[in-house]
């Protein structure tokens, strides 16, 4: 298997290999919007499309929560994935 493949094909597309990269993610509620930077993520090499992990889904959520509780109305950050 090559480098950072897979063998998972794109679900939207159905031609790409979904290759190990990285995205940003932006969450809005209410008045606050936090853009988180580098998450890790699984992109398509043909359309582009990415994929979240649900454990990085989780760390996500949890960490606007707390943000949006600080009272923080706008946050960008790189996110930094929790160790396992």
């Amino acid at each position: 298997m090559e480098k950072g493949k897979n063998n998972m094909k794109c679900v939207v597309c159905k031609n790409g290999d979904v290759v190990n990269g990285t995205t940003t993610v932006t969450l809005e509620k209410n008045a606050s919007t936090i853009v988180f930077k580098q998450v890790p993520a699984m992109v398509c090499d043909n359309c582009g499309e990415k994929y979240v992990e649900a454990d990085v889904s989780r760390q996500l959520l949890s960490k606007s929560r707390e943000i949006i509780n600080n009272g923080v109305e706008v946050d960008v950050r790189n996110f930094k994935q929790d160790a396992a």
